[in-house]
């Protein structure tokens, strides 16, 4: 869910064990995304 101030958290879990966070500014992850993203197979 993006914030008001342009980052985004995305959330997953582990094994049914644990929860995790991360946090990345949105603009920066779609660039990331459209320029940097893995090659199609």
């Amino acid at each position: 869910m993006p914030e008001p101030d342009g980052t985004v958290r995305i959330y997953w879990g582990g094994a049914n064990t644990v929860m995790c966070v991360g946090e990345a500014d949105l603009a920066s992850l779609v660039d990331l995304c459209l320029n940097h993203g893995r090659p199609a197979k």
